[in-house]
C-alpha cells in the first residue's frame, strides 16, 4: 500500500515489535498512533490484561478506549475484503490469511470479557492502583483517599492562610515582595509542583556558586566595587552639564536629579541613565562616548575621566545585582517552602489523603528504591507485557 510520508510514520510508529518515542502537537495524531498500536498487539496475539496504557487525563483515557472499542466492534462485523482493506490501512498488509482475519472479529469480545476490562489508565490512577497495590512497600496507608484538583487547592489556601497568620507570616512577605502577579493559589501549586527538588535545599552558599557570586557576596560589597568614595559630587557635576545641553541629555540630568546617596537604589536609576536599554544593538553596556553630548563631554574633560570609569562600574555591577536579586528570590521561595511543604504534608497525614502530586513521586520512589523495586519490578512483569 502506498502511503504519504506523515501515514507511514504513523504506521512506523504503531509496530509492535519495536520499542517507540512520539512526540508530536496536539491533534496531530497521537493518540490514533496508541490506538492503532494496541489494536496491532491485539492481532499479535497479546492478552488485553497485559497491555497497560497510560494517558494524562481522564478524558483522553475515554476518548481512547471509546475509539479502540469502537474500531474492534466495526471489525467483528466487516466483510472479509474491507476487514484487509481495515488492517492494511493499520499497516498489517502481509499474512492476512483467513485464520488472522477470523481472530481479528474475536478481539471486540476479548477486549470486552477480559477482567477489569482494558487497562486504560490516567497517569495519576496508575500510580494509586501501584501504591494500593504496594502499601508497605511505598510506607503509605492502604486506605489513603486521592484529591482531587479542587480539593487540594482548597487545602494549600488554608496552608497559606494558616502561615499568614503564624508566626512565620514573615517567610510569606518575604516571597510577596517579589510578587510577579501570582495568586497565593498557583503559588502553592507551583510549590508543591516542585516539592521534590524544594525540600533539598542546596544552601545559600551554593545558590550563590551557580549564579557565579564569591563566596558571602552581598549587596554591601556591590554597593562598595561602584561607589568609591566623589560619585555623588562627580554626578552633581554631571547634572549641571546635562542641564545646559541638549533635551536628551536634560532627560538624563532628570533621572540623575532623584538619586539621594549611594545606594540600591542610585545604582538602579545609574543603570537606567548609563547602559543601553534592551533593544539596543549592544543591550546594557555603558554609554562610553555618547552620554552627554559630544560638545559636553570635550568641555568638561576632567568631569568625564571621572564618570566614564563609572558607567563601567555600573555595566559590570549589574549582572551581579542581578544574580543577588535572583539569590535572594530564591532564598526567599526555599524558606517559604520549607515550611509550607511541612504544614501541607502533616495536614494531609491526619486526613490520610494523597494529591497527584504525592502519586508521581511516590510510584517513582516504590520503583526506583533499590530495596524493594526488584520485588515489586517482578510481580508488575508478571501482568504488564507492553506500556503504551
Amino acid at each position: 500500500m502506498i502511503r504519504d510520508a506523515a501515514t507511514q510514520r504513523q504506521v512506523d510508529a504503531a509496530r509492535p515489535d519495536v520499542s517507540t518515542w512520539l512526540a508530536a502537537n496536539a491533534g496531530s495524531g497521537k493518540t490514533r498512533v496508541l490506538t492503532d498500536r494496541v489494536a496491532r498487539l491485539l492481532l499479535d496475539g497479546v492478552s488485553p490484561q497485559h497491555i497497560l496504557c497510560l494517558t494524562y487525563t481522564k478524558a483522553a483515557a475515554t476518548e481512547m478506549q471509546n475509539r479502540l472499542f469502537k474500531r474492534l466492534g466495526a471489525w467483528a462485523m466487516l466483510p472479509d475484503a474491507d476487514l484487509r482493506a481495515e488492517l492494511a490501512t493499520l499497516g498489517v498488509d502481509q499474512g492476512v490469511n483467513p485464520e488472522k482475519l477470523g481472530h481479528a472479529r474475536t478481539l471486540f469480545a476479548r477486549a470486552i470479557e477480559t477482567p477489569g476490562g482494558l487497562k486504560i489508565q490516567t497517569i495519576h490512577s496508575f500510580c494509586a492502583s501501584l501504591l494500593r497495590r504496594f502499601p508497605l512497600e511505598a510506607g503509605v496507608s492502604p486506605q489513603f483517599t486521592e484529591m482531587e484538583d479542587r480539593q487540594a487547592a482548597l487545602l494549600r489556601a488554608e496552608v497559606i492562610d494558616r502561615i499568614a497568620r503564624g508566626p512565620q507570616a514573615h517567610l510569606l512577605e518575604r516571597v510577596a515582595l517579589f510578587y510577579s502577579g501570582m495568586s497565593m493559589e498557583s503559588l502553592g501549586a507551583a510549590i508543591t509542583g516542585h516539592a521534590d527538588q524544594l525540600a533539598r535545599h542546596p544552601g545559600r552558599a551554593a545558590l550563590a556558586q551557580g549564579l557565579g557570586l564569591p563566596a558571602g557576596y552581598d549587596a554591601a560589597q556591590l554597593l562598595d566595587e561602584v561607589f568609591l568614595g566623589t560619585e555623588m559630587d562627580d554626578l552633581a557635576a554631571l547634572i549641571e552639564v546635562c542641564k545646559a545641553s541638549g533635551t536628551n541629555d536634560q532627560k538624563t540630568a532628570a533621572k540623575l536629579a532623584q538619586i539621594t546617596g549611594p545606594n540600591a537604589a542610585a545604582l538602579a536609576i545609574l543603570e537606567g541613565a548609563f547602559l543601553t536599554g534592551a533593544g539596543a544593538k549592544d543591550p546594557f553596556t555603558a554609554k562610553i562616548g555618547s552620554l552627554p553630548a559630544k560638545k559636553a563631554q570635550k568641555d568638561n574633560p576632567d568631569l568625564m575621566d571621572r564618570i566614564e570609569p563609572l558607567m563601567a562600574r555600573v555595566e559590570t555591577a549589574r549582572s551581579r545585582r542581578l544574580a543577588l536579586f535572583l539569590l535572594d528570590k530564591t532564598q526567599a521561595v526555599y524558606d517559604l517552602a520549607k515550611v509550607f511543604l511541612a504544614d501541607y504534608a502533616r495536614t494531609k497525614l491526619l486526613r490520610g489523603a494523597m494529591d497527584f502530586d504525592d502519586l508521581i513521586l511516590r510510584a517513582r520512589d516504590l520503583l526506583t528504591n533499590r530495596d524493594v523495586s526488584a520485588w515489586v519490578l517482578f510481580r508488575l512483569d508478571g501482568g504488564i507485557d507492553h506500556i503504551l
